[in-house]
């Protein structure tokens, strides 16, 4: 019985002995050498604590971005950060920040990929271009013309265009000049008015000479000079439309044009009472567009056949009235600014203009009554 007690005190004591050894080895373990373990990243030994993560791991080390968001169509970088996010491995598994990492473990990081933009497709309708034949003033519609079509790849990000395909090509619209008409009848037109001073001016000579003209006018200029504009009307001359504020047609947004046109007749009709019948495009620009528009308010449209260019600021009113009497044929329809500038060498020449002319056998008349026009028939 007596040693049965004493093996059973000694098997306790060396459980006891164990238990502070194996303690003693764990805590020498946790807080001794042994605390540390060597880790591989990126091929440059590092010492871990025993249990850190991979995050741990890696904040002394430059750390891996991002990749970008590149341009598809050169690559330049339009998003810095924004692209593929970086990539980690452990033991050469993908591996997460909180991942714990052992000792003789290999960690590599690697900036994130590059990504190239999304793209997208539109489709995009191609302008009419416009071709006038021919040699006449008044312009009329002989072929109409389609507008095309084009595939455009764009990227998203960037707006860059990527590659275009014309799916259709446009047809054009073919504007034909046709003559005014056969005989000796002729119309006298003045553009850019009216104008204070000069217009009236031009006024007493057609007066004078008994000589009916077609005025392109302005809206604005109207509703600047009303009693101006009302005296052109009262004395017998036609009033057609020059756009509101003088502008290039053929390079205007089709709501532009729109604008520029009804608002010059709505002007022309409050103060004078006239309806124009007639459309001059500043600069004879002309496209599709600005053709159906008038066309849409009931415009015809019309050009000339003679200009002297007499608003070049070298003009003489010598060589004004020589350039129009040399000119001039059956069904001319001749070119004069009564605004825009100082057009005191046309207000020379004209009276001049008209006398020869009327020597020559012709007869000045509105551009209405030009035989042969579409107006006059």
């Amino acid at each position: 019985m007596v040693k049965a007690l004493t093996r059973l005190r000694v098997s306790r004591a060396v459980k006891a002995l164990l238990a502070v050894l194996v303690f003693s080895i764990f805590a020498g373990a946790t807080h001794g050498e042994f605390a540390r373990v060597s880790v591989a990243v990126n091929g440059e030994t590092v010492v871990a604590g025993v249990g850190d993560r991979v995050a741990d791991v890696l904040a002394d080390h430059p750390a891996a971005v991002s990749g970008d968001i590149v341009a598809a169509s050169d690559g330049r970088v339009l998003r810095t950060g924004a692209g593929g996010p970086p990539v980690m491995t452990l033991r050469g598994r993908p591996a997460s920040m909180d991942d714990r990492v052992l000792p003789g473990d290999v960690v590599t990081t690697s900036d994130g990929a590059d990504v190239v933009e999304e793209t997208a497709e539109e489709f995009r309708a191609l302008p009419i271009p416009t071709k006038i034949e021919g040699t006449g003033a008044i312009l009329i519609l002989a072929q109409p013309g389609a507008a095309g079509l084009e595939r455009v790849v764009m990227g998203v990000v960037s707006g860059d265009v990527i590659t275009t395909e014309i799916v259709r090509p446009s047809e054009s619209m073919v504007l034909q000049r046709i003559p005014a008409g056969e005989g000796k009848k002729i119309a006298l037109t003045f553009d850019d008015g009216p104008w204070p001073a000069q217009t009236d001016k031009v006024l007493d000579i057609l007066k004078a000479e008994g000589v009916p003209a077609t005025f392109f006018m302005v809206g604005l200029r109207v509703k600047q000079n009303p009693g101006v504009a009302r005296r052109v009307a009262s004395e017998g001359h036609a009033i057609g439309n020059h756009t509101y504020h003088h502008v290039d047609v053929s390079q205007s947004a089709a709501e532009k044009v729109s604008k520029e046109l009804s608002g010059t007749s709505g002007v022309i009709i409050t103060i004078t009472g006239v309806e124009p019948r007639w459309f001059r495009p500043p600069g004879g620009n002309i496209n599709d567009q600005a053709y159906t528009e008038a066309a849409k308010q009931g415009l015809g449209t019309v050009l000339w056949t003679v200009d002297p260019r007499d608003w070049g600021l070298d003009q003489t009113a010598a060589a004004i009235e020589n350039a129009v009497v040399t000119a001039t044929r059956s069904g001319s329809v001749i070119l004069l600014h009564d605004g825009g500038g100082d057009r005191s060498q046309t207000i020379a020449a004209l009276p001049k203009i008209i006398r020869r002319l009327k020597a020559s056998g012709y007869e000045f008349v509105l551009l209405d009554d030009m035989p042969g026009t579409p107006r006059s028939r």
